[in-house]
């Protein structure tokens, strides 16, 4: 596959045709791809086509995709469209960008929440007592204005 085959179907909005080719790219790992993926991850409009895309990043499983799919969680474009978003971040080290992924955690969309409770989950044994202090800090703020279950397990996570 040459990436003069994929440009076009991202930039002239051809989504059904550009999907076998993204898919493509993720499951062979091909890191070649990654900075046009990176680029259309920002710049599309379309909530699959940066769906299908942060999966193939997260497949290709390169750290440097974190800070785009982390720019794009934070966008107001994807504020409805964010749990794939964060579904892709499970193969790479998001750690960094926890306490921004704990502010989730009180979204409107259960799996916005789901997600990245799991991302938090994941990751909190491992955690420094800085972060796990930020994290539990972000937690207890929004318990203050919402009971929720999952804001009650989150800061269980904590609770040693």
């Amino acid at each position: 596959m040459e990436l003069q085959n994929l440009h076009p179907f991202i930039t002239e909005a051809e989504i059904e045709e550009a999907i076998p080719f993204i898919e493509h790219i993720g499951a062979t790992k091909n890191r070649a791809y990654l900075p046009l993926l990176l680029k259309q991850l920002e710049q599309t409009e379309s909530n699959k086509l940066r769906n299908v895309i942060a999966i193939a990043l997260s497949d290709i499983a390169d750290n440097v995709a974190v800070k785009p799919l982390i720019e794009m969680i934070q966008h107001p474009k994807t504020i409805k469209s964010r749990g794939t978003l964060l579904y892709a971040l499970e193969n790479l080290d998001y750690r960094p960008y926890i306490e921004i992924i704990t502010g989730l955690l009180d979204s409107p969309a259960m799996e916005v929440r789901m997600q990245s409770f799991m991302l938090l989950e994941a990751i909190a044994d491992s955690l420094t007592e800085s972060e796990k202090k930020a994290c539990s800090s972000i937690i207890i703020q929004k318990l203050e204005a919402n009971q929720d279950e999952i804001l009650i397990e989150a800061q269980q996570l904590f609770n040693m």
